[in-house]
Order: structure tokens, then C-alpha cells, then sequence
């Protein structure tokens, strides 16, 4: 089997040394910083040989093609190769560009009856190399997932539509992100204040007592009746992180949550006091 990446920084040199465990011949990879690096062996099973340029090692025959450059090199990464891929190989998006862009790509290479899969890499490659979780999109995509398997990955399929797992990471991407951002704020906080300690165990055990299931559930539900009262009570909370010279940044994005929130009048809304989070987010969005 032969496998190959086009862009050959974390993504490609992290998973190349997971794969190269597994019955993979050979790994081809083309990066512009690596042109002139000899052929060298990953493992007594493996052997990796580096190209001068993507036209190039979009010739060779490969199982898998994975593309991960940076976003903004995305489309322009696939322009170069869409006249002389193998139609049997499998393309995959591994870039981090947008779901409009890939559709974008997907558009193109459809004229040349070839489809990309989008992929979003959910994990710590440093962590998990070729078993780093991957979410994939678009058509076919269980015949990667059928192969990934036989290299020991954790390839996933969300469904046959290109740009949804790109999308799927943007907004997992809201809550690991925002939710490591406001616990910068929190605890900087509470350091400030010399109360560090007992509020890391406040949060701890309020968090562990129930599935977070649970908690996702009852979190969404309380705003529907005390959003107003909250708006009032983060606006005391802003006023006296700024006293104590600290910057309110997610603490401000609540407030304006909280009105949105209650500008919805989703009390009124959901007369049908048996509801979930779920009826809460669509009467929201309505």
C-alpha cells in the first residue's frame, strides 16, 4: 500500500510514523522545505521518498492521498493536482480551510469525476499519531473508513455531505475553545483574588456530581426562565472583575448572551413546560 501527503509538516510527519507499524509500502510526500531530503526508511516495512513538487507525486500510484497544507493554500493545492491524480485513489482534505472552500474544491475535482472526503482531525496528533481521531464527510467515505482500519485509525463518517465535518470541528471548536478561554478568565480570577484553591474545587465538584449529558441539559434550561436575572447579576460580576483590574472579555460575551437570550422570550414560547435543550435551541433559532 502506498500513501501519500502533500504539505508534509505535523499532520503528515506525525501520522507517516504511526503508519509506517502497518503493511504501507511506501509513503510519498512533497513539502517545498523538504525537496532536497534523500529517501530513508520509517521502519523495515516502510520506506518514504520525498518529490520534488505535487504534480509529481500526484502521478505515483497511492492508496490515499491526503492534502494538508495550510488553508490558505488549500484550493490552489488542489488545482495543481486535479489533472493527473490516479481515479482510484482516495483524496482527502485534511486542511483546515472553510466548508464553502472545500465544497469549492469538491466542485472542482467533480469535473474531473473525482470527489474529495472532508476530514477534521478531532485530537493531539502528537498525542495519538494515526489513531488521532478523524471526521470525515462526503461521498465513498466508507471505503476509507473500511481501509483506515486495517492501519489501525480512528476514522470516523458523519455523513456524504463535503464541508460537515469541517464544520462539526468550527462548532466543537466554540465549546474546547471557549470553554479553555473562560477558564483562563475564571481562574485568573480567583488567583487575583487568592481564592484559586477553593474555586477549582467549587467547579470541580459541581461539574463531577452528574453526566455531563445532564448538565448540557440543565444549563441550557435554566436561561429560559432566569436570563434576565443573570444579565443583572454578570453585569455586578463585570463591574467587579474591572475593579479588581481584570479584563472581561468572556465575562462581557455572557452578558450579551443573556439578552439575546432573553430578547427570545422563550419562556412565553415554550408554554409545554416538559421540554429539553433541544426544543430550547430550535425556539431560539426560530
Amino acid at each position: 500500500m502506498n500513501i501519500g501527503f502533500i504539505g508534509f509538516g505535523e499532520v503528515g510527519n506525525e501520522m507517516s510514523k504511526g503508519l509506517s507499524k502497518y503493511k504501507v509500502d511506501n509513503i510519498f510526500a512533497y513539502d517545498p522545505l523538504l525537496i532536497d531530503k534523500s529517501p530513508e526508511k520509517l521502519s523495515t516495512n516502510t520506506k518514504i521518498t520525498y518529490f520534488q513538487n505535487a504534480k509529481e507525486l500526484s502521478t505515483q500510484s497511492m492508496t490515499i492521498l491526503f492534502v494538508a497544507v495550510p488553508a490558505t493554500k488549500a484550493i490552489d493545492a488542489w488545482s495543481e493536482i486535479k489533472e493527473y491524480i490516479n481515479k482510484d485513489t482516495i483524496l482527502v482534505d485534511l486542511t483546515t480551510a472553510s466548508a464553502n472552500e472545500k465544497n469549492m474544491i469538491n466542485k472542482m475535482m467533480k469535473d474531473r469525476n473525482l470527489n474529495i472526503l472532508d476530514a477534521a482531525i478531532l485530537g493531539a496528533l502528537k498525542v495519538y499519531q494515526h489513531t488521532v481521531p478523524i471526521l470525515v464527510s462526503g461521498q465513498n467515505a466508507n471505503h476509507l473508513v473500511d481501509i483506515a482500519e486495517t492501519l489501525g485509525m480512528n476514522v470516523t463518517k458523519l455523513n456524504d455531505n463535503v464541508g460537515d465535518a469541517t464544520n462539526f470541528k468550527y462548532i466543537r471548536s466554540i465549546f474546547t475553545k471557549g470553554l479553555s478561554t473562560l477558564l483562563y478568565e475564571v481562574m485568573e480570577t480567583a488567583e487575583k483574588l487568592d481564592l484559586d484553591q477553593e474555586i477549582y474545587s467549587s467547579i470541580t465538584n459541581t461539574m463531577d456530581k452528574d453526566d455531563f449529558g445532564e448538565i448540557i441539559n440543565r444549563y441550557i434550561k435554566s436561561n429560559v426562565k432566569h436570563s434576565k436575572r443573570r444579565e443583572k447579576e454578570m453585569e455586578n460580576v463585570s463591574d467587579f472583575m474591572k475593579q479588581h483590574h481584570i479584563e472581561t472579555y468572556m465575562t462581557d460575551a455572557t452578558i450579551s448572551k443573556l439578552k439575546d437570550i432573553t430578547q427570545a422570550g422563550l419562556e412565553e414560547k415554550l408554554s409545554d413546560t416538559n421540554y429539553n435543550w433541544i426544543d430550547v435551541i430550535k425556539t431560539f433559532n426560530r
